[in-house]
């Protein structure tokens, strides 16, 4: 069954340079509730300040995707691709 859940209800992290807003259980935040949807595990509505940005970092067994709502900024893959990241624009 799909459940809404509004913002306000989901987990939050605010680490000054990102704001994240998480749908289910994520790092530091743990819903017993909210754990996953079949096997999808994480999204997270992400606010990055910019200039700042995740440093390179590996993902074992998982696809991330990143749609950008607004503003651009280069977005680099565990490949070491960069590729420009525009409003409307998805990454995989």
């Amino acid at each position: 069954m799909i459940e809404i859940r509004k913002s306000e209800e989901r987990g939050q992290a605010d680490h000054g340079w990102l704001r994240s807003y998480h749908s289910f259980s994520f790092a530091d935040y743990h819903d017993a509730e909210h754990m996953g949807f079949g096997h999808l595990r994480v999204i997270n509505e992400d606010r990055i300040q910019p200039g700042t940005g995740f440093g390179t970092h590996g993902h074992r067994d998982m696809e991330i995707i990143s749609y950008v709502l607004e503003a651009s900024s280069p977005t680099r893959t565990a490949w070491e691709t960069v590729r420009p990241s525009c409003r409307g624009t998805c990454s995989a």
